[in-house]
C-alpha cells in the first residue's frame, strides 16, 4: 500500500513565491512524488493572479460547488487541479472569491506593506477546506504535512473537531516551522470562524500547532539561525518537547535530493 501525503503550503513554485517556502514545497513536493511507493498530493490557494490558461488549470467535478458549515452559515467552495510544470505531481487549488481572488503576489501584505487584517480568516478558511475535501476525493491520506503558520489552523483543527470521526481519526499530522514572526497570533474570531473554542482574543497559533502535531520539523540553515530563534521564544520551545521535533538543514544551495531523503526516513516512520 502507498503511504499517501497531502501537503499543504500557501505557496508552491512557480504559482506563488513570496519566501523560501515556495520553492521548499514545490522542490520536496516533487522529489516525494518520485518515489514509488508514496501518494502525494499538495494543496495550495488559488490567488487571484493564478493564470488558468498559462498552468492548465482545470476543474474536478467532485470537488465542484461543496458546501462547508462555517459559523456565519455555509459556503460554496471549489477546488481545481492541475500539474506542477515539467512534473507530474499533482496540485489543488483551493478558490475563494472573498479571500484568495483579491490577492496580489505579495500575499500577505499590500502594496502599502501592510499586513492583512484578514491573514488569520484566510488560512483558517483554507485548512477546513483542506480537511473537508480529502472525505469528497475518497482519497484518505496517512500523513498531512502542514507548512509554516499559514497552516497552523490543520493541527489544531483535527485533534479537537475531527478526531472522533472514523475517516480522520487516525491520520497524523507533520508541521513545519519555516517562520517565526507577528503572524503566528490569531484572533479568537477566526478561530470561531471553523469552529474551535478559545477564551483568549489573542492567539499564538504556532504554539498550538506545535502542541497538537504528531511530528515538527524546524527547517534550519547552516548557520542554525531558526533553531536559535526557536529556543529563544519560550513557549514554542517549551512545548515542542512534547512533540516528536526533526530538525532540517536547508542551506542557502540545497541539495534537495539529500533534503528529501531525510524527509522520506521521517515520512516512512510515521
Amino acid at each position: 500500500m502507498p503511504k499517501k501525503i497531502y501537503f499543504l503550503s500557501s505557496e508552491v513554485e512557480p504559482f506563488s513565491s513570496t519566501y523560501s517556502l515556495a520553492q521548499f514545497s514545490q522542490k520536496l513536493g516533487s522529489r516525494l512524488h518520485d518515489i514509488p511507493d508514496f501518494d502525494i498530493r499538495l494543496n495550495q490557494p488559488k490567488y487571484g493572479y493564478i493564470s488558468e490558461r498559462k498552468y492548465i488549470i482545470r476543474e474536478v467535478i467532485r470537488l465542484r460547488d461543496m458546501l462547508i458549515d462555517f459559523d456565519n452559515g455555509k459556503d460554496s467552495v471549489n477546488l481545481k487541479s492541475a500539474f506542477i510544470p515539467g512534473t507530474r505531481v499533482q496540485i489543488y487549488f483551493t478558490e475563494s472569491e472573498k479571500y484568495f481572488k483579491p490577492i496580489i503576489e505579495l500575499l500577505y501584505k499590500s502594496k502599502n506593506g501592510r499586513v492583512h487584517k484578514d491573514n488569520d480568516f484566510k488560512f483558517a478558511f483554507f485548512s477546513k477546506v483542506a480537511l473537508e475535501t480529502i472525505k469528497r476525493l475518497f482519497w484518505q491520506p496517512d500523513i498531512i504535512v502542514c507548512n509554516d503558520w499559514q497552516m497552523s489552523f490543520l493541527p489544531i483543527l483535527l485533534k479537537n473537531n475531527y478526531n472522533d470521526n472514523e475517516y480522520y481519526k487516525n491520520i497524523k499530522t507533520v508541521f513545519i516551522l519555516h517562520s517565526i514572526n507577528e503572524h503566528r497570533y490569531h484572533s479568537d474570531a477566526s478561530h470561531h470562524y471553523i469552529g474551535l473554542d478559545t477564551s483568549s482574543s489573542k492567539i499564538d497559533n504556532l504554539e498550538l500547532a506545535i502542541k497538537y502535531s504528531d511530528y515538527l520539523i524546524v527547517v534550519d540553515d547552516e548557520k542554525k539561525n531558526m533553531s536559535k530563534l526557536f529556543k529563544k521564544n519560550k513557549n514554542l520551545f517549551d512545548i515542542h518537547k512534547k512533540t516528536k521535533t526533526f530538525y532540517l538543514e536547508v542551506p542557502s544551495k540545497p541539495k534537495w535530493s539529500e533534503i528529501s531523503k531525510k524527509v522520506e526516513t521521517l515520512l516512512r516512520k510515521i
